[in-house]
Order: C-alpha cells, then structure tokens, then sequence
C-alpha cells in the first residue's frame, strides 16, 4: 500500500488510509500538510454553530476513534439544494470550515473524523497496541469504499515494542438490512485466507514457502459483504493444532491471556482469537475454527463465549483444514447478543424461541473433579431447570448403547467402538494435509520443513495410519451419529433440537504458562472434546462464573473463568444462544463478560459474579 502515512495526535496515534475518499473547497484546500478534520452533514437549512457543537458531542460518546482535535477544521456537506455559502456566513465562530467538493452528487460520505491534505480527504483509523500480541498479521483493507483485497499494515506502537491494529471510525458504518455487520471490527485467524495476506500456519518454514493468498476464504468474504472490517489475522498454535505455551511454540510467541494475573495459558489452536477480544475492547468479534474444541478452549481459559457452529452451516472454502470431517467455523463473543447478531447474519440457522423440554445430564462426563466447579455448573442448570420449567434428565450414554447397541457394535462397549473412529481421521488429516506442503519445500530448499516438537510427535502418530483406517473411523462415526440421534438427542419441527445436552468443559485450575508441557498422545474419541464433533454437532461455551485462587506470578488472589457447554441437534445454533440468553436473563445473571483481568464484578454467591436486577 502506498503513500501511507502515521499521525500523532495528542490522544493517540492514526493510520491516515492513502485512498483519497473525497475533496474540498476552499483557500486553504492547498495546504500539504495532514491535518485532522471533522465531517459534518448540514441536512437542513438554518444549520448553526450549536448544530456543530452537539455533532461534536455525540461523535464523542459513540466513537473511539473520534477526539477534540479533529474539531479544529470542520468541512460540511450540505444535502441537495442547500446554499452552503449562507450556511457558512453563519457560523464566523468557525475559522476552518470548508465544504465538500461534490463533484459527483451520488457521492455522500458518512459523518466523523478524517485526514484532509491540499484538497483530498482521507479516512482516519485509530492505531491500538496488540499489547497482547494477538495478531500475527495487522492487515487495512486497500479500498474502503469496496473492501476486496489488503495489505499488511505498517505501524508499530509509539515505543516500538508491539505490532499497532487500526481501527475505523465507527461513524463511517450504519448497520442495514443488506449490510447487518457494517462497521463491525472483526479479526481472523491465521488459517483463513485474506487476499494479499499470507497464511503463514504459525510456521516459518511454510510462511517462507508460500506468497500472498490471492482469494478469501469463503466466510471472511461473507463477513466483508455484510459490512464487517477485518482488522488483522490472529495467531495460532502451528497448523491449528494443540500446543500450548510456552515450550511448544517454538516458531513464533504465544499471546497473553489478559485473565488474572497475565500469565495463564490462553489455550491452543486459536489462541490470538480468544487472547485479543478478552483483551481489546475496540475489537467486536473474534473468527476461529473448530476441530477437537479449536474455538471451544480458547473461550473456556480467556472467559468468552465460544460457539462451534453446526459442521457444514457455512462454508470452509479458504480454511487451511485441519480434519475435513470435524472442522467447522467457530465463533468468539463477550456477549451472547453479539453472538446472535453475527450467527445470524452469516448463517440459516432457525431463530427458534421454542425450546426444548429435554435437558439431558450426561454421567459419563459429570459430575466434575472439582467441586466449586461442579456446583456452579449445578447453579447453571438449575437455572435452566426453572427458565424451562423441567428438571434435568440424568442419561448414561455408555449404559444407554450397552442396552440398545446398533448391530454394527458386534457386541463392542461404546469405547471400544468408538476407541479410534475420531483418531484415524483426526491424524490422517493432520499429517496428508501437508503432504503438499512438505514436498514443495524440500523442491525448493532441499531439505525438510522445521516443524516444532508437538507437531512432529502428532504426524509421528499419523503416519502408520492407512486410508483405509481412516474410512472405517469414518464409517464406525456415522454408525455413531445415526444411533444417537435415535436414542439420545436428535432434530425436532418445532424446537429444531428434541433435548438440550449440557456438558462440563473447560478447567478449574491455574495453568502457567512457563508450566512444562507434554507432547501429545492419542485421545478417545468419547470425550467433550471429539463428542461434538464426531455427532458433527453446534456446541457452545458458556461463561458462568469465576473461581478465585492465589497466584504464584502476582502474589494477589485471582479469578479464573469457569463455563459451562449446551449441545444440541444439528442447526440448533441460535436456538441454544436464545436458551442460553433467555434463561440466565431470568435470573439476573449477566449474559456479557468484561474484557481484562476479570471476566465479570464480583458476587457474593456460588459463581463469584454480581449478579443483575431482573425486570
């Protein structure tokens, strides 16, 4: 991107974008230096220097980017038929104001604070740290007026020690039908592709490989037409696996968790994506995806809700896979309204407010090892219970099989059918993946990719697995989905999901990241982390409240975030958001998390969170 430039006001630092947006008139329309403006609309006439002063004033309360500075050169654009000579007589309290050129009256630019240089106006975006160092790549869309393909971003933060992520002025974008995400700040992981960005797998050998992307991935480009902004791609752990910090990443850092005392491990897979919107309140939604709990363990250790949308709801076209028979796009939100909201406009997913009558209690997977966690998932359910006016239903799904197995079993327990139904897949993909990858490297470098530990010790464990293994796993899984949405959970008219399935997910206990880690090992597929995915299922991670310890980093008492997981039929994502939401809304429990240390105010009650008043 050329002719880029950094402006240093005294509340901040700005991106001036070099495309020219519009121009203006006047005497001192050929000055060439930048100078901070504001844009205002003179919809009437009669327009004066209070209309001015309250625009200045409402710019202030609905826009981070907007600041007094701005205020200094006013330009105003005038609707039709408007004489803005008169319009400007009026208002001699103002020495700086200038009037748009509208050389094309089709033109109209929106209202707030822009970049003006001899006679052009350009768009101001606020530069933020990554303090977290959350984004691999900080990217700016090179035409903001029809966002197609980016550039790398070239700003760094005024000491020098972190990558800068710009923003857009919010006043720039009005949400409507056609453009429900307008303005909405969004980042990507790293294994989406971006026109004109490199994905660079969070491994060096294959950033080194491969140029720039020359397409979108297809749910980016989704996000982009409904008005979104992509404000950089997000790290992750190499090739979206499981490594955790800090021993396993050993191509790039990992992010910090900005939960308690900064050093808790932010989790795998995509890592950035739930270190950066617990973290950044400037950023509005975090994009990731899905394998084995790739979005649902970020949300559970940065305190988020995390949604894995049902496999196939949306395209994947443009995500580097990871297990086509699992990956799914996974979503991160502070709210479960933001959830709706994006869920929604990006997927056909049902909006169904008739719910469920069936929760279902699995004993295979609860009660949890730790008791302050198990009673606040019990304070979640209990929630629940009376929202729905039910109780729960304590279901074995081992005994349930054992009593009524498919005759594909032959007579096998549910583990050992399913003991590698999700393994010969998972690995498989995850090795022949990169077959590509490894060979053009060695054509190119004459000699094999460096990859770090934890992967090299997974395409270990992948590469006696045949094609053939991983059919049959595949075959054994859809055996599995057909029996359980026959005697477990399956689709309803009316309710889209027959029952709800709550399960425990996430931990109770501090995890450092300077804490050694082990390298990998094969895991069942009957777990909370392939259950999901194996039923190719929408499964949620749900904030429920916060549990204190003492930290050895800070020496003080800490919270760490404790959630809870609702899983449903297929395409029940917005109908368990809406459960979710609607039921803890009933009970003053807040259905939003803060960004920083902790994810909700303290409460005096079994969750730790201070609770709302109830209408």
């Amino acid at each position: 991107m050329a002719n880029s430039t950094v402006q240093f006001l005294s509340k901040g630092s700005y991106f001036v974008h070099p495309q020219v947006v519009g121009h203006i008139t006047g005497p001192s329309a050929i000055r060439s230096f930048w100078r901070p403006a504001v844009l205002i609309s003179v919809k009437y006439a009669g327009f004066g220097s209070e209309h001015i002063l309250q625009a200045l004033k409402d710019f202030a309360q609905a826009d981070d980017v907007f600041s007094d500075e701005f205020s200094a050169t006013v330009i105003l654009q005038p609707d039709r038929g408007i004489d803005i000579a008169e319009v400007t007589g009026n208002l001699g309290l103002y020495l700086n104001v200038h009037a748009i050129r509208q050389d094309d009256p089709t033109i109209h630019l929106p209202p707030g604070p822009y970049f003006i240089r001899e006679d052009s106006i350009h768009q101001a975006w606020k530069l933020y740290d990554d303090s977290l160092d959350a984004f691999v790549i900080p990217t700016i869309a090179d035409d903001v007026l029809n966002p197609k393909s980016f550039s790398v971003l070239q700003a760094v933060s005024p000491h020098g020690s972190f990558k800068s992520i710009a923003v857009p002025s919010r006043l720039y974008s009005s949400p409507s039908k056609d453009k429900p995400l307008a303005g909405v700040r969004v980042s990507i992981k790293d294994n989406f592709d971006l026109e004109g960005i490199r994905t660079t797998m969070m491994n060096r050998a294959y950033n080194e490989l491969y140029p720039p992307r020359t397409s979108t991935a297809d749910y980016a480009a989704k996000l982009i037409k409904l008005g979104a902004i992509i404000v950089g791609k997000t790290k992750m752990s190499a090739f979206a696996s499981a490594e955790e910090p800090t021993d396993q990443w050993i191509d790039y850092h990992c992010p910090f968790n900005p939960r308690g005392d900064l050093y808790q491990t932010p989790s795998c897979s995509s890592t950035g994506a739930g270190a950066s919107l617990a973290g950044y309140a400037w950023l509005d939604h975090s994009i990731g995806s899905d394998t084995s709990g790739s979005i649902r363990l970020p949300a559970a250790f940065n305190g988020l809700f995390g949604l894995r949308t049902t496999y196939d709801l949306t395209s994947r076209r443009g995500i580097v896979a990871s297990c086509n028979e699992f990956d799914t796009v996974g979503t991160l939100h502070r709210s479960l309204k933001d959830a709706k909201h994006l869920i929604t406009a990006t997927t056909e997913a049902p909006d169904s407010f008739e719910f469920p009558k069936r929760l279902l209690y699995p004993l295979d997977f609860f009660p949890q090892p730790d008791a302050e966690q198990q009673a606040m998932s019990e304070e979640f359910i209990a929630i629940v219970e009376k929202f729905l006016g039910i109780k729960k239903t304590p279901i074995s799904i081992t005994d349930t099989w054992a009593s009524n197995p498919p005759e594909e079993a032959n007579g096998k327990t549910l583990q050992e059918y399913l003991e590698m139904s999700a393994v010969w897949p998972m690995y498989y993909d995850t090795y022949h993946t990169f077959d590509a990858f490894r060979a053009d490297y060695f054509a190119n470098f004459g000699k094999p990719p460096y990859v770090g530990p934890y992967m090299r010790k997974r395409w270990d464990i992948a590469i006696p697995f045949t094609k053939e293994e991983r059919a049959q796993g595949v075959a054994e899984m859809k055996v599995f989905r057909d029996w359980f949405e026959k005697n477990i959970m399956g689709p309803h008219r009316d309710t889209v999901s027959d029952a709800v399935m709550v399960m425990p997910f996430g931990s109770a206990v501090p995890k450092y990241r300077d804490d050694a880690n082990k390298l990998p090992g094969i895991v069942g597929s009957f777990s909370v982390f392939y259950l999901p995915s194996c039923e190719r299922r929408r499964s949620s991670c749900l904030v429920i409240g916060q549990k204190p310890h003492d930290s050895r980093v800070s020496g003080r008492e800490e919270y760490l975030p404790i959630v809870s997981s609702l899983m449903g039929a297929r395409n029940s994502d917005v109908m368990l958001i809406n459960l979710a939401e609607a039921a803890l809304r009933s009970a003053g429990w807040p259905t939003t998390v803060m960004t920083g240390r902790e994810a909700f105010e303290r409460g005096d009650n079994v969750c730790n969170v201070l609770r709302e008043a109830v209408d």
